[in-house]
């Protein structure tokens, strides 16, 4: 390989650290439920809100009482968390892929009665 390639294979894989660096400063991190919290008073969240693919939702609540669990449609649609990606931590940063997400709590009947969310990231 020839100096000239070296330098160039070089320079192409500091460009593509700097793209990627890039993407990742420019995510946003949204609260989940907006300044009510996960939990009942969701009111709609997120409702109006426009998210990007890498935007982070911050899933704050009391270990124990909630629960978040990362579902598909008919897990959503159904409220069940079978076979879904479960956080417990009371903390929970949640990096968002391109489409639809969605969100349940699986603690008591607390789904269907409102604890949860559908976030679309672009």
């Amino acid at each position: 390989m020839s100096r000239g390639n070296k330098v160039a294979i070089v320079a192409l894989a500091m460009i593509l650290c700097i793209l990627f660096q890039t993407s990742i400063s420019n995510a946003d991190t949204f609260p989940a439920g907006g300044a009510n919290g996960w939990g009942f008073n969701m009111n709609g969240w997120p409702n109006g809100k426009t998210f990007k693919t890498g935007d982070v939702i911050e899933f704050k609540y009391t270990p124990g009482v909630h629960n978040v669990v990362k579902v598909s449609k008919a897990g959503y649609d159904s409220c069940d968390g079978s076979g879904g990606q479960v956080f417990n931590s009371g903390d929970d940063k949640v990096a968002l892929a391109q489409g639809l997400s969605y969100f349940i709590c699986t603690i008591g009947p607390h789904c269907s009665n409102g604890v949860k969310a559908a976030v679309t990231a672009n």
